[in-house]
């Protein structure tokens, strides 16, 4: 709610002058208006606009309520102002409209394929359990624990691992020597970071240097791991509680969506590169 009290207000102050033009809401419009909620400068803001909004705050985990239709109410009138005073200025042949159709169409496309998948095909608590749970293991199986912000190089020998620590105890910079020397290259161009992880997204072995280590220290060791050796550093590390099983249902039920969209887009992939195949 925050959020859009925010913007709100934000587009109020640019907006002021415009105010006057604005029409009032639905308790003003003419029955044959029924379908819109304002009028702005003769241009009328649809039911099906603010009802779009309105989804997708819900979906972020808002609640629908008489306060939050009436801040998102503002924020579209406000809106149609701006666009309406870029217009007076002529500043839409600076914009690629075409990519950004583009790009809505393709948005609103896979919005549908989500919802439609779910229509057929409901989310049940039982999912909703079963994502709570996994997520539960992240975390250690424990209802709050500690995340962990993690940096890594990854060299190919042990002995380069060593003169790395030597190097970085000196006073050469961790993320430095990342991008330089790293062969991993998810995180190389990071600088190294890897971002907060779970307990139950790190190793045995990260699991219990993490617990040692301060912040911003490193690891005076090479670490052995899957396709060489790693030197781990401790960037910060966060208490964490799992909210309650009710109170996450928004953000499981967004994890799921989340999900379906990428094994659509594996499934996709791997469609795509059969075809490929068959056609060589």
């Amino acid at each position: 709610m925050k959020k859009h009290l925010i913007s709100l207000t934000f587009a109020t102050l640019l907006c002021n002058s415009y105010s006057a033009l604005a029409a009032s809401e639905s308790s003003s419009s003419s029955t044959s208006n029924i379908n819109f909620f304002a009028t702005v400068n003769n241009t009328m803001l649809t039911k099906g606009l603010l009802d779009l909004n309105v989804k997708a705050a819900v979906a972020q985990g808002q609640k629908n309520t008489p306060e939050l239709q009436k801040a998102l109410k503002d924020e579209l009138i406000n809106r149609e102002l701006l666009a309406q005073q870029a217009e007076r200025m002529d500043l839409e042949k600076g914009l690629d409209l075409d990519d950004q159709y583009t790009q809505l169409r393709q948005t609103l496309l896979i919005q549908a394929l989500v919802e439609d998948h779910f229509k057929k095909s409901p989310i049940t608590d039982k999912q909703l359990h079963e994502e709570y749970d996994r997520q539960r293991q992240l975390i250690g199986n424990a209802n709050a624990g500690f995340q962990y912000r993690v940096s890594q190089i990854i060299v190919a020998n042990e002995s380069d691992a060593i003169d790395l620590i030597n190097r970085i105890n000196k006073g050469e910079l961790f993320g430095k020597l990342a991008q330089q020397y790293s062969i991993a290259d998810g995180a190389k161009n990071n600088g190294g970071q890897l971002g907060w992880l779970f307990p139950g997204q790190l190793s045995p072995e990260l699991q219990q240097i993490g617990s040692k280590l301060n912040k911003g220290a490193i690891y005076n060791a090479p670490i052995q791991v899957q396709g060489g050796w790693a030197i781990v550093k401790l960037d910060d590390k966060r208490n964490y509680k799992l909210p309650g099983f009710e109170e996450s249902k928004p953000q499981l039920r967004q994890a799921l969506r989340n999900e379906l969209i990428v094994q659509t887009v594996l499934s996709q992939q791997a469609l795509s590169q059969r075809l490929d195949k068959e056609a060589e």
